[in-house]
C-alpha cells in the first residue's frame, strides 16, 4: 500500500484501505517504511537492501528551438487518415502532430473524477444527441421538458453519477432547467425555420486534397435540397463568435464542403447550450440566429477559407518534406518567422492561415520542447 502524503502539492486524502489496516494489524508501525525518514524499522533494514536518497545536480534543459531537425521524415508522411483535430495540429503546432499522431506519445490515461464543467458538457451533449434521435417535428415545450424529465433519472446514473451524491441535488436541478431551456430553445428554432433532424452524431468521411479525413458532426439538418450543420458547444460563446468573425472556424467550412453535395456549402452554426443560443455568420439558414457577419455569403467566405487551409496544409508538407518540424510558442514565433523567410517559406501571407502567436492552449509535450524547465 503506498500513500503519498501529498498530491499536486496539496495534502493527500487517507487511503480508503488505511483504516482496516489499522483494525486488522496492531503491528503497523513495524512494516511501514517512510521514504523521507533516514531510519527504517529493522525488520525491514536487516532483510531488504532498502532504497536510499542521492543528490541531484539540477540541470537546465535550455530553451525551445524553434525548430526540430531530422534528416528523414518519409515514415511520417505515410497517409492513413486524419481526424479534423489532427489536420488542426498539423496546420498550426506540427510539433503536436507528430508527437501525438505519428510517433503516438499520448499520456496515460488515469480514472478520474471530471471537472463539472466536463462532466456538464458531456452530459448535455447525451441528451441532445438522444432527444435529437426523437421526432420532435410537433412536439411543445411541455413535451420537451417531460422528456426530459424521464431520461434524466436514467441519464445520471449511467453518467453523471456524481451529481447524485449528497449535497448536489441544487447543481443538478440547476442543470436540468438549463438543459431544458436551451433544448426547447434550439427545437422551436427548428420547427420555426423548416428544418429536419437527418442525423446526430454523424459520421463525416471525405477528402481534403490527398487525405482521407474521418470525423463525426454533432447535428446535421434538412431542408430541402440545403443542408445545414450545428456544432453544439456546453460553453464558450464569446470564443465562438470571435472564430466566426476572425474566420478560424476551420471545422465547421471543413465540415461543410464533405457533408453537402461536391458543388454546395453547408450552412454552419454553434448551438452554445448552456446560454439556449445558437451563433451563425448569417441569418440565411436560421432567422433567430445572432449573425456575428450577417451580411456575409457563407459559400465564398467556406470557399476562400478552404483554401487557405489547403495551401497552408501544403505549406507545412514542404517543411516536414525538408526534414523540418516547427515548435511554434510564445518564445519562438519571432526566430521561426525568420527562418521561414531564409528558406523561402514565409508564414504571412494573405494565401495561407494567419498563425498563432502564443503557446498552444493545451500541450502535453512543454517538456520535451523544453517549454517547462
Amino acid at each position: 500500500l503506498v500513500m503519498p502524503e501529498r498530491i499536486v502539492g496539496k495534502e493527500a486524502q487517507y487511503h480508503p484501505l488505511l483504516a482496516t489496516c489499522k483494525r486488522l494489524l496492531n503491528i503497523l508501525e513495524r512494516i511501514t517504511i517512510h521514504l523521507d525518514q533516514p531510519d527504517q524499522p529493522s525488520s525491514f533494514s536487516t532483510n531488504l537492501e532498502l532504497p536510499h536518497f542521492v543528490h541531484l545536480i539540477p540541470r537546465a534543459l535550455g530553451n525551445p528551438k524553434p525548430f526540430i531537425r531530422l534528416e528523414s521524415l518519409n515514415d511520417y508522411l505515410v497517409k492513413d487518415y486524419e481526424t479534423y483535430t489532427s489536420l488542426d495540429a498539423l496546420l498550426y503546432y506540427p510539433y503536436q502532430w507528430v508527437f501525438r499522431y505519428k510517433t503516438r506519445l499520448i499520456k496515460s490515461s488515469i480514472l478520474s473524477v471530471v471537472k463539472d464543467r466536463t462532466l456538464l458538457g458531456n452530459l448535455a451533449h447525451r441528451f441532445f444527441e438522444q432527444l435529437l434521435k426523437q421526432d420532435v417535428t410537433q412536439w411543445n415545450k411541455a413535451q420537451v421538458e417531460q422528456w426530459i424529465d424521464e431520461q434524466s433519472k436514467k441519464m445520471f446514473t449511467q453518467e453523471g453519477a456524481s451529481l447524485l451524491m449528497y449535497g448536489r441535488e441544487p447543481d443538478k436541478v440547476n442543470f436540468l432547467n438549463r438543459l431544458k431551456y436551451a433544448a426547447w430553445s434550439l427545437i422551436s428554432i427548428l420547427q420555426s425555420n423548416n428544418w429536419q433532424v437527418q442525423d446526430t452524431e454523424m459520421d463525416v468521411v471525405g477528402k481534403f486534397l490527398d487525405l482521407e479525413i474521418r470525423a463525426k458532426a454533432d447535428l446535421v439538418l434538412k431542408r430541402g435540397k440545403e443542408v445545414a450543420i450545428v456544432d453544439l458547444k456546453w460553453r464558450g460563446i464569446s470564443y465562438r463568435e470571435s472564430m466566426i468573425r476572425n474566420q478560424e472556424d476551420l471545422q465547421l467550412v471543413l465540415y461543410s464542403k464533405l457533408i453537402d453535395e461536391p458543388d454546395n456549402w453547408a450552412h454552419t452554426s454553434y448551438f452554445i447550450i448552456e446560454k439556449g443560443k445558437l451563433i451563425a455568420r448569417n441569418t440565411q439558414a436560421f432567422q433567430e440566429a445572432n449573425p456575428i457577419q450577417p451580411d456575409a455569403d457563407h459559400t465564398a467566405v467556406h470557399e476562400a477559407i478552404l483554401k487557405k487551409m489547403e495551401k497552408t496544409y501544403q505549406w507545412r508538407q514542404q517543411q516536414i518534406e525538408n526534414g523540418w518540424i516547427e515548435v511554434r510558442c510564445d518564445q519562438t514565433k519571432h526566430s521561426i518567422e525568420a527562418i521561414l523567410e531564409s528558406m523561402n517559406l514565409p508564414s504571412v501571407s494573405m494565401d495561407l492561415l494567419e498563425m498563432k502567436n502564443s503557446s498552444a492552449p493545451f500541450d502535453d509535450y512543454k517538456t520535451l520542447i523544453n517549454l517547462i524547465f
